[in-house]
């Protein structure tokens, strides 16, 4: 139900149906001032949904809000008060939803220039999109998604022992079911405590700042498969839309190297990857505001 907010945004939220009947949630910021001249769905990462402490009111740019652009986020099937279950999930049903999310914004706003923006595999499978219904989006954000991990958080030696810090992290629960969560700041912690290394100030910061509550998430493989990860330059082969991607300068999970190998094979001439100047993988949702107005500014049809 709509909400007015100190004049400047009109604040709502609601449900669309899936294909298959199940309820998946958004909110939303219009302006309240000034017609819909342009919509941002902004998606997800791992592990939270569309109003965890890194997103929410964060991702909406205050510029474009006052210039007409709506922001909507959207929450995965099975994250946040959207319904469904991740098990067997895949990709033609993670597209298919999104498509639902996108047909209802196009039915409430008409034509409008249409922008999606993920974080993490929120931006793959926002790659993932536009590469299956391109004629729907105007162009894509990509925030904080690469095929690398950083060698920094590749490995933890310690008395003999190797281990992987992200295969902890996102940590395997069942390796039978080969289940995967990610760990609360305390657990990473008792993490490096056991193997008798340096607590990295970057991946604690992180893992605060995505801690919240039901951000204990398990994972199976195939929803990282749903996403796309595997099949990145494919997908990038088949997106023509205009994309920003844009990557934290000390992120520290993942190594920007495979964010640029990504982007070298979108199909698309329109393409960039900037460095953003803030620590951290979550940071970079604030940090970024004003490349995010500048591009889509640019971008919008000189009459909106």
């Amino acid at each position: 139900m709509p909400q007015a907010s100190a004049g400047r945004h009109i604040r709502n939220e609601g449900y669309v149906s899936a294909d298959d009947g199940v309820r998946l949630y958004y909110r939303g910021w219009r302006p309240a001032a000034a017609d819909v001249s342009s919509v941002v769905l902004f998606i997800h990462g791992i592990g939270l949904h569309g109003d965890a402490p890194p997103y929410g009111a964060r991702v909406v740019n205050p510029g474009l809000l006052g210039r007409g652009t709506a922001f909507y986020a959207a929450d995965l099937r099975g994250h946040g008060q959207s319904g469904g279950r991740l098990e067997g999930i895949s990709g033609d049903v993670l597209i298919g939803d999104l498509k639902c999310q996108v047909s209802h914004l196009q039915a409430v706003h008409g034509s409008v220039p249409l922008y999606l923006y993920g974080h993490n595999f929120g931006g793959l499978l926002s790659l993932g999109y536009a590469a299956a219904h391109g004629r729907d989006v105007r162009g894509v954000i990509v925030s904080e998604y690469s095929r690398l991990i950083k060698n920094s958080a590749r490995q933890i030696v310690g008395q003999g022992a190797t281990a992987s810090v992200l295969d902890r992290i996102v940590g395997r629960l069942r390796p039978q079911s080969r289940s995967f969560r990610f760990l609360a700041p305390a657990e990473y912690r008792q993490l490096c405590s056991k193997y008798h290394i340096p607590v990295d100030g970057d991946i604690l910061r992180s893992l605060e700042k995505s801690d919240c509550p039901g951000s204990r998430m398990e994972y199976g493989k195939e929803f990282f498969t749903a996403c796309g990860a595997g099949d990145e330059f494919r997908i990038a082969g088949k997106v023509r839309s205009p994309v920003l991607m844009m990557f934290a300068r000390n992120d520290p999970f993942f190594d920007i190297r495979g964010a640029y190998d990504v982007l070298t094979r979108i199909s698309s001439l329109d393409k960039m990857l900037i460095q953003v100047d803030v620590a951290g993988h979550y940071g970079i949702i604030e940090s970024s505001q004003d490349h995010v107005d500048r591009w889509i500014t640019s971008r919008l049809p000189r009459n909106a």
